[in-house]
């Protein structure tokens, strides 16, 4: 008793001596099933062979045995199907157990992820990213710039120059443009546009045009 005290048994072990009680109690109930079983198949024979002798007396008294033997043969039996009940309610008890305890452990922990994936948090992360991606934009344009306006330089008069001696050179048919200055050197993507053919009169007129607005 003090032995108990000190060292209690755990729940498992007493499932498993449970578990191995019921089986060697099943493993003796079957050897007496089958026992009586044998017995009662016996006694049928001889009252039958008692009956062929013409004595009914003996054949009536083996019969009695033949009844008696099936009846202890099926109450044992019964037995049997109900501690097999029981040996099968704890292995589903156990089944039931295990799948409980999966079942806790796994919403335990989609609880804590729950915390950190909640919509409303998930709201704020995605506000947050598309704010910074605004702010690192715009510090890309920023860096970008326009040379033009970052450096005050207006090449305003200089391009309406070049203009001027495009035409002029259209109207000559003497190419102004190097060689290795044309556009072909440059990585830049023009699109693929007809250039409006003029007459020469008409090209003459903007030429000279162009020249009185720029006191060439």
């Amino acid at each position: 008793m003090v032995f108990k005290k000190l060292f209690p048994k755990n729940k498992k072990s007493e499932k498993i001596e449970t578990q191995a009680r019921l089986k060697t109690t099943i493993h003796h109930l079957s050897i007496k099933n089958k026992e009586f079983a044998r017995k009662s198949q016996e006694a049928r024979l001889r009252a039958m062979k008692a009956l062929k002798a013409g004595n009914k007396d003996i054949s009536r008294q083996m019969l009695i045995r033949w009844k008696t033997y099936r009846l202890k043969s099926e109450k044992y039996f019964n037995m049997i199907g109900k501690l097999e009940r029981h040996m099968d309610a704890l292995d589903e008890a156990k089944t039931i157990s295990d799948v409980t305890g999966s079942l806790e452990a796994s919403s335990s922990e989609l609880s804590k992820i729950a915390v950190n994936v909640n919509p409303e948090k998930t709201m704020e992360l995605v506000d947050s990213a598309e704010e910074s991606i605004m702010q690192i934009e715009e510090a890309g344009d920023l860096l970008a710039g326009d040379l033009e306006i970052d450096l005050g330089i207006d090449v305003e008069d200089e391009l309406n120059k070049l203009e001027t001696e495009l035409l002029m050179s259209e109207a000559s048919g003497m190419p102004t443009v190097p060689e290795d200055m044309s556009t072909e050197s440059f990585d830049f993507d023009f699109d693929d546009e007809e250039p409006e053919i003029k007459s020469k009169d008409k090209i003459k007129k903007e030429i000279e045009k162009l020249k009185k607005e720029l006191d060439i």
